[in-house]
């Protein structure tokens, strides 16, 4: 059981990771970080909401993505309702609860347009064999608990399974590989490549039950989806691909 890693695709319209520094106008990560691929794997499996931190924790598993369609930002203006602030409106024996409509300028949102990816999880806990295979199944029949969506809930995804691989480590120096996911700097060191455009982002990886994010990394990542040159580090071989666990 250990090492084992389960591939699946997911896409939709739209996509929006909320970046953890961003206040009144939300901007998004380019591609889905690992906390939430974590609250996508639960809700897909059926966990209970706040219950899954302790389970998709560093020791248990490890998370990576590749970027499969272009990287494409859109900035669209949203009108905000509270849902928090309501009234309970009786006419008779009619009881009416209402929210606070009053119009407001418009929240801009960044999305990414057109997402898609490939999803990687490696399994390192054997402990967690049942919770392996119930994923493998559900992905693999598609049909998941809860709807699966990209980073919150009005950006509804599709998923397609791709199979289920052994990991394999390989350590590499002096040599060119193509790394074909987003890259952990500090496992990899790049080449850069004319005609190819770069990016660089802090991402959170995990979170305690208090949902405070325990653990950030630093990734390069090519917007087009095109595999990256390095020349050394650490990566692992999944089916013909190799990616780097983030």
């Amino acid at each position: 059981m250990m090492d084992k890693v389960l591939v699946f695709d997911i896409w939709s319209d739209f996509a929006h990771f909320r970046r953890f520094e961003t206040t009144t106008s939300p901007l998004t990560y380019p591609f889905p970080t690992g906390t939430a691929i974590a609250g996508l794997l639960a809700a897909i499996c059926g966990l209970p909401r706040d219950s899954y931190y302790s389970i998709f924790s560093r020791d248990n598993v490890e998370f990576s993505v590749r970027i499969l369609n272009p990287i494409k930002k859109i900035v669209i203006p949203i009108s905000i309702v509270k849902t928090d602030e309501s009234r309970l409106y009786s006419y008779g024996n009619l009881k009416i609860q209402y929210f606070n409509l009053d119009v407001k300028a418009p929240t801009p949102y960044e999305f990414v347009k057109e997402p898609k990816y490939r999803i990687y999880i490696r399994f390192k806990n054997s402990a967690l064999k049942k919770l392996y295979e119930k994923l493998k199944r559900i992905i693999e029949n598609h049909y998941a608990v809860y709807t699966p969506y990209l980073g919150i809930t009005e950006m509804i995804a599709n998923f397609e399974f791709i199979g289920n691989f052994q990991a394999v480590p390989i350590q590499i120096k002096d040599e060119i590989k193509d790394l074909h996911s987003i890259g952990r700097i500090d496992k990899i060191k790049l080449i850069l490549e004319e005609g190819k455009r770069y990016g660089r982002e802090t991402i959170p990886l995990y979170m305690d039950s208090d949902r405070k994010v325990l653990e950030y990394c630093n990734v390069v990542y090519e917007f087009n989806g095109k595999p990256i040159k390095i020349r050394s580090g650490t990566i692992w071989k999944v089916g013909d691909e190799y990616v780097s666990f983030l």
